[in-house]
């Protein structure tokens, strides 16, 4: 396998786009030609990236007769559902990676229609969550896949260097109520530290202040997704302390704290239990009582802290670093080779 079409572009921000930044370097540095065909135009943030500049090959968005021959992928990219009936009339095959625990509608239906030759998963939750849908319409062959997705730790700088005059925490997503826990608020002004407390809520908007009917205390400071670059989000955060109402995949959120050495105390389900060893890299927590014990440990517990914080960027660098990434891809490689 020497090339792929990238139907959709990576960005700076969301959980799809940004691993799917990542997941190019992966793909060049196995030697893949990486070709980008958008469903959008090209803004000057997207140029901004420097996708050609890395070798990546640009079509004209939209343009689906230039990716003749091409075995194109595209990650939790609506447009690209919508076009695929003309996206398969071109692509040597088509593969959609599904990056939530739930099933599009049209997700569903395309495949129904034999327009999707695979279905790309991380985890084994999300495919068992999705693939109930998919499995049973017997008009379709259903081609599941699975890959370890890649993450350039090199992109979140480990901060070796943090001050102590504060208890640093933080949560980032974007600014969907459901990525808020209700009792997210509550864990925040319950949980004690034997210094002063400041937080940085990044992600926050109307809506989220509409779920929780108010602002938190003055020391949080609540702030849109894009405020400041994630990097300079984590060197402030001693902790990411985040729970949602949603169920989470494989939160890219959590991979970025991991490098930067942010320690992670999160919810006791979803992705977040494949990326935290409970009491050696974060906490996991099954409710806000152990949200609010297990944070406050952190804060007070600083020896504790640092072997966390160097255990999980290990374990990031072991599980999701180059060499399991490209090798699980070798193996999709493999598949799509063999269809046609």
């Amino acid at each position: 396998m020497k090339e792929l079409c990238v139907i959709g572009h990576p960005s700076t921000v969301g959980g799809a786009d940004t691993e799917l930044d990542h997941q190019i370097r992966c793909w060049q540095a196995m030697g893949i030609k990486v070709h980008i065909c958008h469903t959008g135009d090209l803004t000057a943030e997207l140029r901004a990236m420097g996708l050609e500049r890395r070798g990546c090959v640009y079509h004209r968005p939209r343009d689906w007769a230039s990716v003749d021959g091409l075995h194109c992928i595209s990650y939790c990219n609506g447009e690209f559902l919508k076009a695929l009936p003309e996206i398969k009339k071109h692509a040597r095959s088509t593969t959609f990676v599904n990056c939530m625990t739930f099933n599009f509608d049209l997700e569903v239906q395309r495949h129904a229609e034999g327009l999707i030759d695979f279905h790309l998963y991380q985890t084994r939750h999300a495919f068992d969550r999705v693939s109930p849908k998919l499995a049973a319409a017997t008009s379709a062959v259903y081609r599941p896949l699975f890959a370890v997705p890649y993450f350039d730790a090199e992109a979140f700088p480990f901060v070796e260097s943090r001050p102590d005059d504060r208890f640093r925490f933080g949560r980032l997503s974007r600014h969907d109520p459901a990525k808020f826990a209700q009792g997210q608020l509550w864990i925040y002004e319950t949980m004690t530290a034997p210094v002063p407390k400041a937080g940085l809520v990044m992600g926050w908007g109307a809506e989220v202040e509409a779920k929780f009917g108010r602002r938190p205390e003055t020391y949080i400071s609540v702030v849109d997704a894009g405020w400041l670059p994630q990097q300079d989000f984590y060197r402030f955060c001693d902790a990411v302390i985040m729970s949602t109402d949603t169920f989470e995949n494989l939160p890219r959120v959590g991979m970025e704290a991991m490098a930067a050495g942010s320690v992670l105390v999160v919810d006791r389900r979803g992705g977040w239990e494949l990326l935290v060893d409970n009491g050696v890299t974060g906490w996991l927590c099954a409710d806000q009582r152990e949200f609010v014990y297990r944070a406050s440990r952190l804060a007070f517990e600083t020896e504790e802290r640092q072997a966390f914080r160097l255990a999980a960027r290990e374990k990031l660098v072991s599980q999701y670093g180059f060499d399991a990434a490209s090798k699980t891809w070798e193996e999709v490689f493999a598949r799509w080779a063999k269809l046609h």
